[in-house]
């Protein structure tokens, strides 16, 4: 935190008294009426004079276009009243996105844009009028040396500088980009402002701010013998200007315009905007040219900012921090906020027809308008714009123009949280003003972030016999593992993880820690807070996927040993991987047509996605020889080969098969329309996220398939999702976070009920008959028996039911010869070794134990490769 005092200004007064302690000059005003004046740019005419600025979101989809909290974020945007949105950052090219959710304006998602575009023209004259017609402004950007378009950095840089450099640890021989690809770029702008006009823009930002490639461009004084940099202004600004020139001569129905850097505090020649002896001082000479530059080729609108947020150490600070410009730690933020509103100041009285839209007035919260109005009347500025405070308080301009006032409690706080999760990879927003959005986000990365992980892990106590390492059923050393990472050692811990449990990254996602290792953790007993061994594992997973220490560690020269495995889902995968470090040779055989099981096909989005199944099989198979690994997808064993014939062909088979025979409540049920089986319902769900519910659903059923499919329903919009259940909350098997998930969603828990039929009218399922129960002894499973209640029989009325009541072996089992099952139909095999009753024959995960969890099926599936290994070297040397 920074030296001086928060923000604690309660009357106008009092920052005015601040500001002249300061020396710092701001006009203000208390006539707010200058603000809803009208504005010209160019031909078209913006409705008052403010102005949402471009504040990214990363909320797009993969391919650019606009997500659902994308389509929110405007549409409160435009019910706001702002007479022009900005709207955010939209790369000109794949490569030069700056996250993986940002925006990207192409074939393929110009409809959706198109779309939004007309949604939020409605939704400006839904609110505040019909004559109300936004301006609509699209930024277009590369992100140069900010480039993130997976996730990981992937700097395109202009020049080499010793002072950005070191963030992402870039070498003097790094690769600059070329004069020829910069060419071609200006092409890829005006592809990009060719759809903007399609869409129904209004205008286009030609980006040169913060840093990103047009605003390095600006400053590459040190980039050598090229067109596009050195010492002459005119090369600098090159792409910025015949990007605008063209804009402007293909497209006049168009606004062409630039939100600005005009001094970023990087000292010369690094810098641009900047005294050449003192970086901290402000030298306008260039911006001031450069404006007139795009002022005589027609430009009409400028937006001016200054800053590098990726620079300045301090900008982020949380709180009070400064929000543009160089700011030594000493500096108050009000000196920042009087220089960037200064710049825009020298630069509208330089260029008095120019549109001036200022920045910087986020932090000033609700005597915003006071300063505003004041800039207006002094002619400062034509026009204010705000970004975060857009985030935190949409309706702003409506409350200044309508109510002459903005609240202090729906105000940005400047705390940066919304910053903060786009560098933490997850959607921004306000986590302050619109916490139910944006405030589990937050804390889901923030849970995530390296700074976060390391103090969590800092607090393990290192038990010497840990009762964490106890409740994992893969005997993980998680001290060991949880020490390595706060010691900064996430190589070492990720190789602690991966010798007990080698697919570590999906076991954290989908296995109940709460009651397996970190329910074990004395830290929770202490202090009711375990240390987050999930988040923790789940970090150094990732990492070390990002590092390719999760690749295969296959020896030299392989065995002769074959085996082949059938199922491809967790228990398999760890027996697979198992065998294949071992040296021997195996093939995956699999019925669907990838791999992940059960857990990949089934577990909704929201807990697992594919592509996080898909990210560690690629990092830990993907490298693996045609010779040492072979797939074979959509084969069923027992229809498409035979066991024997897998027994003729390889040393030793393995049976990682699932459940498919779901337990229905009765065979008529396959029947009804309108009663569906979880796991086929889960399944469908996934694969069609569009599909919906109706309004009344009954889920039946209490484990954890139960939970999922009662969230899915009720997230699908079904107005009354009713779980019900025939014992007692405590009974119920499901896992607390998945029970817990449940009650905050609003599903209805219907205990001590029965289901025993369905009601059906004109074909369809209307409504699930029940008894009610009362609990008696135990039965074998230690809890209570349900029992029915004499005349207790109702009817729950619904339009669908889906049966979570449970899976069973399928008839394959009982046709396996030599294959014995035990007296739940179940494969039998011996603990320690997995074996079954017929020789070379192995059996791991839900055949054998009947389904519990991923990690315990990948513990078995180990065990089985490690047996089999033993057995292929005792036969060896036999």
């Amino acid at each position: 935190m920074s030296d001086f005092e928060r923000f604690h200004y309660k009357t106008l007064d009092d920052l005015l008294s601040k500001l002249d302690a300061l020396g710092v000059e701001l006009p203000v005003s208390d006539d707010f009426d200058v603000l809803g004046e009208p504005v010209r740019i160019g031909d078209r005419l913006a409705p008052n004079r403010l102005a949402i600025q471009p504040m990214e979101g990363c909320d797009c989809t993969p391919a650019g276009a606009p997500g659902d909290l994308t389509r929110r974020r405007y549409l409160r945007f435009a019910s706001g009243g702002a007479g022009l949105l900005w709207f955010e950052a939209c790369a000109v090219v794949p490569e030069g996105r700056a996250n993986p959710g940002q925006m990207q304006l192409t074939e393929k998602t110009l409809g959706e844009i198109s779309r939004l575009l007309e949604e939020v023209r409605r939704a400006a004259r839904d609110t505040m009028g019909p004559e109300h017609e936004p301006l609509l402004i699209l930024q277009m950007t590369h992100s140069g040396r900010y480039s993130r378009p997976e996730g990981e950095p992937a700097p395109i840089i202009a020049h080499h500088s010793p002072i950005l450099a070191p963030k992402h640890g870039l070498t003097e021989d790094y690769p600059l980009i070329t004069d020829e690809e910069l060419d071609r770029l200006q092409d890829d702008y005006l592809r990009t402002a060719e759809l903007a006009r399609r869409a129904g823009f209004d205008g286009v930002d030609v980006k040169a701010c913060h840093g990103y490639l047009i605003a390095e461009l600006l400053e590459s004084f040190t980039r050598p013998d090229s067109r596009y940099g050195g010492p002459e202004l005119a090369d600098r600004t090159r792409l910025l200007r015949e990007v605008h020139e063209k804009v402007a001569a293909e497209f006049p129905e168009l606004i062409p315009t630039s939100r600005l850097n005009t001094y970023d505090a990087i000292p010369h020649p690094y810098g641009w905007g900047v005294d050449r002896q003192d970086p901290s001082a402000v030298d306008l000479a260039e911006p001031l040219e450069l404006v007139g530059m795009l002022r005589r080729q027609g430009a009409p609108l400028l937006n001016v900012t200054a800053g590098n947020p990726y620079w300045q150490p301090h900008y982020n600070r949380p709180y009070d921090y400064p929000i543009a410009g160089f700011t030594p730690p000493e500096e108050h933020p009000l000196v920042g906020v009087g220089r960037i509103i200064g710049i825009a100041r020298r630069i509208q009285q330089a260029y008095p027809d120019l549109v001036t839209l200022g920045s910087g007035y986020s932090y000033l919260r609700q005597f915003m308008p006071h300063v505003a109005a004041g800039v207006v009347r002094e002619g400062w500025a034509t026009m204010i714009g705000l970004g975060r405070q857009g985030f935190a308080y949409p309706d702003f301009p409506r409350d200044i123009l309508q109510n002459g006032r903005m609240e202090p409690l729906k105000s940005c706080i400047t705390c940066s949280c919304c910053t903060q999760m786009m560098r933490d990879g997850q959607p921004a927003g306000c986590v302050v003003r619109d916490k139910e959005v944006y405030g589990p986000l937050f804390r889901q990365g923030r849970r995530l972030a390296p700074d976060t992980v390391r103090r969590q892990a800092e607090r393990c106590r290192d038990c010497a016999a840990p009762t964490c390492q106890q409740g994992c059923p893969a005997t993980v050393d998680v001290p060991a593992f949880v020490r390595a990472v706060a010691d900064g050692r996430l190589r070492e811990a990720y190789d602690v993880l991966r010798r007990c449990n080698p697919l570590p990254e999906l076991c954290a996602y989908i296995c109940p820690v709460e009651v397996q290792c970190e329910g074990e953790c004395i830290e929770g007993t202490m202090t009711g807070d375990p240390v987050p061994i999930r988040e923790i594992q789940l970090y150094v997973c990732r990492e070390a996927r990002k590092q390719g220490w999760a690749g295969l560690q296959l020896p030299q020269e392989p065995t002769d040993g074959r085996i082949a495995v059938v199922g491809a889902g967790p228990a398999g995968m760890a027996c697979a991987l198992q065998l294949l470090e071992a040296g021997h040779r195996v093939t995956i055989i699999e019925a669907a047509e990838e791999p992940g099981g059960l857990a990949r096909r089934t577990i909704p989005s929201e807990r697992l996605q594919d592509e996080d199944v898909e990210a560690e099989l690629q990092a830990r198979l993907g490298e693996a020889p045609e010779d040492r690994l072979q797939w074979r997808f959509e084969t069923a064993l027992g229809q498409d080969v035979s066991l024997d014939e897998l027994l003729a062909g390889h040393d030793a088979v393995v049976l990682a098969l699932g459940l498919t025979e779901p337990v229905t409540l009765g065979d008529e049920a396959r029947n009804i329309e309108g009663v569906e089986a979880a796991l086929p319902f889960l399944r469908r769900m996934k694969d069609a996220p569009e599909a919906t519910m109706p309004d009344r659903v009954a889920v039946l059923g209490g484990g954890n398939t139960a939970m999922d499919a009662a969230l899915v329903a009720r997230r699908r919009g079904a107005r009354d999702v009713y779980l019900i259940y025939r014992r007692s909350f405590t009974e119920m098997p499901a896992w607390p976070e998945e029970r817990d998930a449940a009650l905050r969603e609003g599903v209805h828990f219907v205990l001590l009920t029965q289901p025993t039929g369905y009601r059906v009218s004109d074909g369809r399922l209307s409504g699930v008959h029940t008894v009610r129960t009362e609990l008696g002894e135990p039965d074998d499973s230690g809890r209570r028996r349900p029992e029915e209640m004499p005349d207790s029989e109702a009817v729950i009325a619904v339009e669908m039911a889906v049966e979570a009541i449970g899976q069973r072996p399928s008839g394959l089992l009982a046709e396996l010869p030599g294959v014995e099952l035990n007296e739940r139909g179940l494969v039998a095999v011996e603990t320690e070794t997995m074996q079954t009753s017929r020789p070379g024959v192995y059996a791991a995960g839900d055949v054998v134990n009947g389904g519990t969890t991923a990690v315990r099926a990948v513990a078995e599936g180990l065990r089985a490769g490690r047996a089999i290994c033993r057995a292929l070297a005792a036969a060896q040397t036999a």
